[in-house]
């Protein structure tokens, strides 16, 4: 697998991270909450292609020839669907998403009984709205590690984890660019992040 392959894939997964960890940085930008939001958004990145590639090698054998061919359709579909939602979400979609998160964290909070404190109260960088955030930026790397299983390729570990580094350091940075200019950041890294994959979908049969 080359490694300008394995960076474009990285980037352009990452790029999902960043426009939400952009809008969670407007008022969200501690350390910890940093780190949080890196840890998370990393490991999940790390994770689900590796799960994703795992059932993908299973039925690797099955598909034989045009197994290169269903790989860079699925790759390319994410990309689509990226796009698709990159630009029918009106401006504000991704802070809204955050704002539910930071929601749900709170009632479940105020459900059990725990007092939150005022930095605490309605953080989305902890408990479930983490969790949530978390996976719902990971899941399109579940199915390019599905689609890299049925290509073959190997160094599966070496891709995941360069795939998790860089969504960690992108989600810093996405913080950083949202303590700083908000989060109007969000549609055009997404529409730029479903280009790159459609273009890399496309080509997967040549290599």
């Amino acid at each position: 697998m080359p490694v300008w392959e394995i960076l474009g894939l990285a980037v352009a997964l990452g790029l999902d991270a960043m426009s939400v960890a952009a809008a969670v940085g407007v008022r969200w930008h501690g350390a910890r909450q940093k780190f949080r939001l890196a840890w998370h958004a990393g490991l999940l990145q790390f994770l689900m292609p590796l799960a994703g590639w795992a059932a993908g090698r299973q039925l690797a054998e099955l598909l034989a020839s045009w197994g290169a061919w269903l790989a860079g359709a699925l790759v390319f579909a994410v990309g689509v669907k990226m796009l698709y939602e990159a630009l029918q979400s009106r401006p504000g979609a991704v802070e809204e998403t955050v704002e539910r998160a930071a929601e749900h964290a709170a009632e479940r909070r105020a459900a059990g009984g725990r007092p939150a404190s005022s930095t605490a109260k309605g953080d989305p960088t902890r408990g479930w709205s983490l969790v949530v955030l978390s996976v719902a930026t990971s899941l399109d790397a579940l199915v390019v590690g599905f689609s890299l299983g049925l290509r073959g390729s190997g160094r599966i570990w070496w891709a995941a984890a360069v795939i998790g580094v860089v969504a960690a350091a992108m989600s810093l940075a996405g913080v950083a660019i949202g303590k700083r200019v908000g989060a109007a950041v969000g549609r055009p890294a997404e529409v730029a992040g479903a280009l790159v994959l459609m273009a890399l979908g496309a080509s997967f049969p040549l290599w």
